[in-house]
């Protein structure tokens, strides 16, 4: 059957039997209403309209699901940078409590050295005043000896 049709056709426009329906006609002329074809094109159009929302409903479908991809992913990734970051200020408290011990323990060290100085300077003093002495007593067992005449 010819599909398209013109503004000029009227069901059973090419009857040769000159039949008034498609009951009387028996040379197989084309009765179809002028609403059939305008339905058929209806549908057709329709059916493209149809198939052309179904492929941008898929494409919708796609792009969303690379949207919850690259979502989940930079969720992933923000947990995984919170991680780091968590891990980052344990690492700098730990380095805070070691800083203070080190702290702490330059500050006991520095004063053991300052009382060790302080130490070595009164043994010093205390060396200089024995071996002040000691000359002295032996100045004095000299002149003992000198006094009592007894050998060196």
């Amino acid at each position: 059957m010819n599909e398209i049709i013109t503004s000029d056709y009227f069901p059973g426009q090419n009857c040769d039997c000159e039949a008034r329906s498609s009951y009387e006609c028996g040379c197989d002329a084309d009765w179809t209403p002028t609403e059939v074809y305008k339905l058929r094109e209806d549908a057709k159009q329709l059916a493209l309209e149809r198939d052309d929302a179904l492929s941008q409903i898929a494409q919708a479908e796609c792009r969303a699901e690379r949207f919850c991809q690259e979502r989940d992913e930079a969720r992933n990734a923000i947990v995984g940078w919170e991680n780091k970051w968590k891990c980052a200020i344990d690492m700098a408290a730990r380095a805070e409590r070691e800083r203070d011990e080190a702290l702490k323990d330059a500050k006991n060290y520095h004063a053991k050295m300052v009382n060790l100085i302080n130490e070595r300077e009164d043994a010093r003093e205390l060396a200089q005043q024995m071996s002040e002495s000691n000359q002295v007593l032996q100045a004095e067992v000299r002149d003992y000896r000198k006094k009592e005449k007894l050998k060196p």
